[in-house]
């Protein structure tokens, strides 16, 4: 198991979902993922990004790394832009459409479980972001 092929693998399942196929999805590496979440930003006034991910061993004391996986969607939004749009999709909707649709995906190493729907957070120049997070048990 990569956490990378994980983060994909997850991103082109959220890109499957039909109320977020149009928008800008994107799996968080090494590249510069702020200068794509802003241009998307400035572009759609909506982007999701799949990224934090992060390992928690439950088998120290063997020789196998299996354990648990942490990772989170973040959902942004310039509802000022946005929401002037018909049928524009919130980040709410979106963070909700995103939960029930990856809830129990085989990402290939193991299915998601849906941890949380964050509060959202304003992050200045019109911006809010909401966070889904996801966990699976699976081998290193």
């Amino acid at each position: 198991m990569e956490l990378q092929d994980t983060l994909d693998s997850v991103a082109a399942g959220i890109r499957a979902i039909p109320l977020l196929e149009r928008l800008p999805v994107f799996a968080e590496d090494k590249g510069n993922i702020i200068e794509n979440v802003n241009q998307s930003i400035a572009r759609t006034s909506f982007c999701v990004v799949v990224g934090s991910p992060s390992y928690n061993d439950k088998t120290p004391d063997s020789g196998v790394c299996f354990g648990g996986v942490r990772l989170v969607v973040t959902i942004f939004e310039k509802p000022v832009l946005n929401r002037t749009k018909p049928n524009c999709l919130t980040y709410l909707r979106a963070a909700q459409a995103i939960a029930k649709a990856m809830k129990l995906f085989n990402t290939g190493d193991g299915l998601l479980v849906t941890k949380s729907i964050a509060p959202p957070k304003d992050l200045g120049d019109g911006v809010v972001a909401c966070d889904v997070s996801f966990e699976l048990d699976t081998t290193l």
